[in-house]
C-alpha cells in the first residue's frame, strides 16, 4: 500500500512538473511570436494590407475582418507595433475582444515599427534619411493614408443592394465612412496632428479613445527625437523583453 502511495505521489509529481516545464516552453515560444504569428497560431481570419504615404513609407495593416460591421483603428504607442494588440491571447487582447464582440478591427503599424513598417520607395532602415520623423509625421502622413484606405475599402464593401430602402442606404454609407479610433499614448498625439493638419478627417472619425494619452512632452521627458530614433532601431528586442517578464 505504502509503495501505491509512493508511485502514485512520483507519477503525479512527474506530471506537476511536465506541465510547469510545457508551459514554460509555449510561453517562451509565443514571447517570440511577430502579429502574424499569433492571428495564424489561433487560426483567426485576418488580411495583409499595404498603404504608401504621400512621402514614401510603406506601412502593413492586420484586418481581423468583420465585413458590413463598424471599423476600429488600433493604433499603438511609442515602441510599440500591432502586437500590443494582441500579445495577450484572445482572452485578454482588445484586438481579439472587439472581433468577437462583431467589430472590423484594424491594426496600424505606424513608420519606424518592427517589422511592418520599416520599408519606403528609395530609403533603407539603415539610412539616417529614414528616421528623420515624429509623431507629427505619424499624423500629417501615415494615419491619412490608414484612415483613407479603411474608408475606401469599407465603402466598397457596402455598397447598397438592390431594393435597400433609402433610410438603410444612408445608415449604411454613414457607418462605411466613419471609424473607431483607440489609440495608445503617442497614437494621441498623432490624432491631434491629424486633426489640426487634415480637418476633412473629423467626419470619418465617430470617436477617439485615447489610452494614457500624452498631449505635451514639453518638461515631462528628458530625451530629445535623436534618442527615440536610435531607440526604435531595438523595439522588437525590448517588447521581448517586456513580454517575457509579463508572462
Amino acid at each position: 500500500m505504502r509503495e501505491f502511495v509512493r508511485l502514485t505521489r512520483c507519477i503525479i509529481g512527474g506530471a506537476i512538473v511536465t506541465v510547469i516545464s510545457l508551459t514554460c516552453v509555449q510561453s517562451e515560444e509565443r514571447s517570440k511570436w511577430t502579429t502574424l504569428d499569433w492571428l495564424q497560431q489561433l487560426n483567426y481570419s485576418h488580411e495583409l494590407h499595404n498603404v504608401t504615404t504621400v512621402d514614401g513609407y510603406q506601412l502593413q495593416l492586420q484586418r481581423l475582418p468583420q465585413v458590413g460591421a463598424r471599423p476600429v483603428l488600433l493604433v499603438h504607442g511609442l515602441l510599440g507595433s500591432s502586437l500590443g494588440w494582441v500579445c495577450l491571447g484572445p482572452e485578454k487582447s482588445l484586438a481579439f475582444q472587439l472581433h468577437q464582440r462583431k467589430y472590423d478591427v484594424w491594426l496600424a503599424n505606424l513608420r519606424g515599427t518592427s517589422p511592418y513598417g520599416r520599408h519606403h520607395l528609395e530609403l533603407t532602415d539603415v539610412m539616417s534619411e529614414f528616421w528623420r520623423y515624429s509623431f507629427h509625421e505619424h499624423g500629417a502622413y501615415d494615419l491619412p493614408a490608414i484612415i483613407d484606405h479603411i474608408v475606401a475599402l469599407s465603402t466598397r464593401e457596402r455598397l447598397p443592394k438592390a431594393g435597400t430602402e433609402a433610410e438603410e442606404e444612408q445608415k449604411q454609407d454613414e457607418e462605411a465612412h466613419q471609424v473607431l479610433l483607440i489609440g495608445h499614448s503617442q497614437a494621441f498625439n498623432a490624432f491631434l496632428v491629424l486633426c489640426a493638419l487634415h480637418p476633412r478627417f473629423n467626419q470619418h472619425i465617430l470617436l477617439m479613445q485615447a489610452m494614457a494619452p500624452l498631449a505635451r512632452l514639453r518638461r515631462q521627458v528628458r530625451f530629445d527625437h535623436t534618442h527615440v530614433r536610435a531607440i526604435m532601431k531595438f523595439v522588437k528586442v525590448i517588447i521581448i523583453i517586456l513580454y517575457q517578464r509579463v508572462v
